[in-house]
């Protein structure tokens, strides 16, 4: 499996596939009805301080997984133009997405990836499935997630992987906006797995283009906190 955590290329590569701590664990098993928690967050929690990232291997239960699968692909989508940012196409209606939505807003996960990566009151997930295409138009630039979140509520990003055909490029880079030091680079290549990864005011990520193959199909979401009550 070639989807890892790593520094720059300019510089030695720290962690791979075989010295990731819990790169091959899997931590976490959703499915349809019920969550089970795998592994304790401690291990996961020194991979995020490290990397502002971590990899959820197999995240999703394998009758889970085929369902959504087999609507990707009976699935109808449209362009989404992004503006100064990039293309993509996005599902709709939301069917996959909103049956995730639902899935990854269970109380049992949003406390554990509380005890991951510090983020507190955690109250949901929101996303949708979207694809990129190996067109030479697909892709995103640099970003944060909040050019678009007027309620400040966006936590932290995750990816879920729905694509079922192969392809080459279309990686996840996440830097610091100060130094642009690359601390996570990743490339989804295992069905149903997940990269959680950290949308802090210092940070920005990218997608890069498909070089061929695909669709490259993503659940892509956030998980926000709940909205403040008011006081008057």
């Amino acid at each position: 499996m070639s989807a890892s955590i790593r520094t720059p290329s300019s510089g030695p590569t720290v962690a791979s596939d075989d010295t990731m701590p819990g790169h091959h664990a899997r931590p976490i098993a959703i499915g349809a009805q019920r969550t089970d928690i795998l592994a304790a967050p401690d291990g996961p929690a020194r991979v995020f301080q490290c990397y502002r990232a971590i990899e959820c291997s197999d995240l999703l239960e394998p009758d889970l997984l085929a369902s959504l699968l087999d609507r990707c692909r009976r699935g109808s989508f449209v362009a989404d133009h992004v503006d100064r940012l990039g293309s993509r196409e996005v599902e709709a209606p939301q069917r996959v997405g909103a049956a995730l939505n639902i899935v990854l807003s269970r109380p049992s996960f949003l406390r554990w990836v509380e005890a991951v990566t510090g983020c507190d009151a955690l109250n949901r997930v929101e996303g949708r499935l979207v694809q990129t295409r190996a067109n030479g138009l697909d892709a995103l630039d640099w970003h944060n997630d909040t050019h678009d979140d007027a309620a400040g509520a966006r936590r932290l990003g995750i990816t879920v992987n729905l694509s079922d055909a192969a392809y080459e490029g279309g990686g996840f880079e996440l830097r610091t906006t100060a130094t642009h030091e690359v601390l996570t680079r990743y490339r989804h290549d295992r069905t149903g797995t997940a990269l959680i990864f950290d949308i802090a005011g210092d940070l920005e990520h990218r997608v890069l283009p498909l070089a061929s193959g695909g669709p490259r199909r993503v659940f892509t979401g956030w998980f926000v906190q709940a909205a403040p009550r008011s006081s008057s």
